[in-house]
């Protein structure tokens, strides 16, 4: 253990924000999970998603944890992980020994309207800006794809709930101010 911090959560609640600030203040290193997925498969991680699949993602996934570990074991790093990193077990082991895993809880109900704001229907009923693992259960309408956030996100919470040491309350505020109640809740001076 060398007292790193893994920051994880689902889209839209801050990790990479929160990360590369957290980051700032201790002095050391941060790395974002995607990408290094990125740099490791020499394509983006959305990208590996949607043309190659969530089984070849996975592995993905877990490779760039494995690649982190080796680069920055024995350092105290901050860590931005995948919204989706609580359903890859062999990823999250490669960061277990890490340090301090983190789940950033921003209210479910904010976290999926921030993710439908940006979801557009085009005339032929196909979407624009859905997650793909929304797609892959094949929605008609805006609100089926709400519905598919809502129960998602709300097995996620379960999950990471599960698997954090530290359960962090983020708020719809400013930055800093979320910033403020993560450091606390680390009792970071």
């Amino acid at each position: 253990m060398n007292n790193s911090i893994v920051l994880m959560g689902c889209k839209h609640c801050g990790k990479t924000t929160q990360g590369k600030l957290l980051a700032k203040k201790l002095g050391v290193d941060f790395i974002d999970t995607d990408d290094e997925i990125g740099r490791i498969r020499g394509i983006d991680f959305r990208t590996l998603y949607k043309t190659k699949g969530v089984a070849e993602f996975t592995l993905a996934e877990e490779e760039a944890c494995r690649s982190i570990m080796k680069e920055f074991g024995n350092s105290q790093i901050v860590v931005s992980t995948g919204g989706g990193i609580c359903d890859n077990p062999p990823a999250l082991q490669a960061l277990r020994d890490c340090g301090t895993f983190v789940f950033l809880k921003l209210d479910i109900k904010h976290s999926v309207s921030r993710i439908m704001a940006k979801i557009q229907q085009t005339e032929t009923g196909s979407f624009i800006n859905a997650p793909a693992y929304v797609l892959n259960e094949n929605p008609t309408s805006l609100s089926q794809i709400q519905d598919i956030l809502m129960k998602k996100y709300r097995d996620r919470y379960q999950q990471y709930q599960a698997i954090a040491d530290v359960v962090v309350d983020i708020k719809n505020a400013p930055i800093e101010e979320n910033f403020r109640t993560l450091i606390d809740a680390l009792d970071i001076k």
